[in-house]
């Protein structure tokens, strides 16, 4: 087996697809070069590579985690345009789920959104204060 040497645009690549999610072969058209689909794929299969893609996507996930602006309301809204992009392609099942993951996320659902009003009140405490409301009261006013 051949040293393998890394190259510039291996790196620019790697970054592409971390980026984007698209292949080595479509990174390598975006970049405006000319390698065949055999290099790519021989590029592809190189741990040198593997550890070089590895690295770039973690360096784009470090920076999507560090972005100031990514807050609770934008993975809300991503959750939601997700939602709508299964609900076109006819998954009502996931998009529904997707939805109600938004709805626990926002807290409108489960245990910590209900509210008892009548706390540790027990029934028998209950049918006691209904009584005493619909008997007369014994203050009347002047």
């Amino acid at each position: 087996m051949s040293n393998f040497k890394t190259e510039d645009w291996h790196l620019e690549a790697a970054d592409l697809m971390a980026r984007t999610g698209c292949s080595l072969t479509n990174a390598v058209t975006q970049l405006g070069l000319i390698k065949s689909l055999d290099e790519c794929n021989g590029i592809l299969r190189r741990a040198t590579f593997q550890r070089v893609l590895f690295e770039a996507r973690h360096r784009w996930f470090s920076e999507l985690g560090s972005n100031p602006n990514y807050k609770k309301e934008t993975a809300i809204g991503k959750l939601l345009s997700l939602a709508e992009k299964l609900e076109s392609e006819g998954k009502f099942d996931a998009a529904a789920e997707v939805t109600f993951k938004v709805c626990k996320i926002n807290g409108w659902t489960g245990p910590e959104s209900t509210v008892n009003v009548f706390g540790d009140l027990s029934q028998k405490d209950i049918d006691n204060i209904r009584k005493k409301l619909s008997k007369p009261s014994e203050l009347q006013p002047n």
